[in-house]
């Protein structure tokens, strides 16, 4: 499957790469660009990403990607409540977006699916995007009990075709589970990252890298994502409270037989190959 136009409103770096993996694999014969922030769009459309820079999404195009950060795309999926086209969005956080919408247009319109790609960088921007960011990456979809089932299926094909996974959840699963696999790390390598120092920083290796590259993000936009979904990833913190003072027990007891047993459990399940995926 294939569409005449496509557009991207917000050509940072998950916008770019959709743009570019879209470009690569012939899905769309005409991909515009909707940016508001000058240097991003420039970079944009000097890079090849998009063929042309629009203030607004044209009427004609029957897909429309929305890539701004989660806490705006309620309001611009409202504006583009009559538009003909498909809409989807790539929002960290499902529900609040549609409560939102709710709230606005009394009801989440029908053409519009809601979206996650899991995949990213700490890096952000355009000059960051590239064609294989969802390569075999999950994407959740989250339809609405009224989504059309056209629009699910253009929106299936568009993320197939730039190689991703594509999962369905329901939008409360979806806030459930990423604040574990996804929030709740963020906001731990943020937390680890207060008690390091420039001293610290000599004797740093691998695990200090692979620990902290995350802390690396976007401050402000995790924020927002943060207090999004700030319910569920306070659970989670809870629970994961609760799991370090149990280490911290079998530690201080020399419990070596619940200790061990627990960095097992931790290390097997790290170690299945469904883990990487």
């Amino acid at each position: 499957m294939s569409v005449g136009t496509v557009a991207i409103v917000g050509v940072g770096l998950i916008g770019g790469s959709l743009a570019c993996a879209w470009r690569e694999a012939g899905f769309a014969q005409r991909i515009v660009g909707v940016e508001t922030a000058a240097d991003a769009a420039a970079t944009a459309l000097d890079a090849g990403l998009v063929d042309v820079i629009a203030s607004v999404v044209p009427d004609e195009a029957e897909l429309v990607a929305v890539c701004t950060s989660s806490d705006q795309i309620a309001q611009q999926v409202a504006g583009l409540a009559q538009h003909a086209g498909v809409v989807f969005d790539v929002g960290s956080v499902k529900n609040p977006i549609l409560v939102e919408l709710t709230e606005q247009l009394g009801i989440v319109p029908a053409r519009y699916v809601p979206c996650h790609p899991i995949a990213g960088s700490e890096q952000s921007g355009p000059r960051a995007a590239r064609a294989d960011l969802f390569a075999n990456a999950a994407t959740i979809i989250t339809p609405n009990d009224n989504t059309d089932a056209e629009a699910l299926t253009l929106v299936r094909s568009a993320w197939r075709a730039v190689g991703a996974k594509v999962l369905e959840l329901t939008p409360q699963e979806h806030d459930q589970t990423l604040a574990v696999t996804s929030h709740l790390p963020h906001l731990l390598a943020f937390a680890f990252m207060q008690q390091v120092d420039a001293d610290h920083l000599p004797y740093t290796g691998g695990g200090y890298r692979d620990f902290t590259r995350i802390a690396g993000a976007n401050p402000e936009l995790w924020w927002r994502i943060l207090r999004m979904n700030k319910d569920a990833v306070l659970a989670a913190a809870q629970t994961f409270t609760a799991d370090l003072q149990a280490l911290r027990d079998c530690l201080a007891a020399d419990d070596v037989a619940a200790g061990i047993a627990a960095l097992r459990k931790a290390a097997d399940l790290r170690r299945d190959p469904e883990s990487d995926v």
